[in-house]
């Protein structure tokens, strides 16, 4: 329907095969539509809710979410562009850094497919989810993206 249920519908479907201990890593910048649905998989499956901080200046900080990557994570949430700051993260990069630990990659377009059409294949993410409303499109259509390995796992 929304973005916000296609987060749910990831997390959902990510969750059946989350074990205790396995991390989830978001952004301090995140919408609170991409929080919920990973706190409550931290509250049902024993996962481990690792935040990446944010600079002075509203950006990402890319050196400390490199150092949260680990063999535990298994999925990073990132927002295309912030609701409240407009950071615009690097996408591409956060999603080749978590590859790399072998964690899947969701990204929140929610607000960045607003200023400019997502390019997927260039991302690489696993998933990526947007809302209609914020593109003039009637309440309650979003999409879900997904690679056919992500969406087959």
């Amino acid at each position: 329907k929304g973005g916000t249920e296609a987060i749910n519908l990831v997390a959902n479907g990510v969750g059946l095969s989350i074990q205790p201990g396995d991390e989830i890593i978001v952004t301090e910048m995140e919408h609170h539509s991409n929080i919920v649905p990973w706190h409550f998989l931290r509250e049902r499956r024993g996962a481990v809710l690792k935040w990446a901080p944010i600079k002075d200046d509203g950006s990402l900080d890319m050196e400390a979410f490199a150092a949260l990557l680990g063999p535990k994570t298994k999925l990073v949430a990132v927002t295309h562009m912030s609701n409240v700051l407009g950071t615009i993260n690097p996408v591409a990069e956060i999603t080749h850094l978590a590859h790399a630990a072998g964690a899947r990659v969701l990204v929140d377009g929610c607000q960045g497919a607003v200023h400019a059409a997502p390019d997927v294949q260039a991302i690489g993410c696993d998933y990526y989810v947007l809302t209609g409303h914020k593109l003039f499109a009637p309440t309650g259509i979003g999409v879900l993206y997904g690679t056919a390995e992500a969406l087959e796992a």
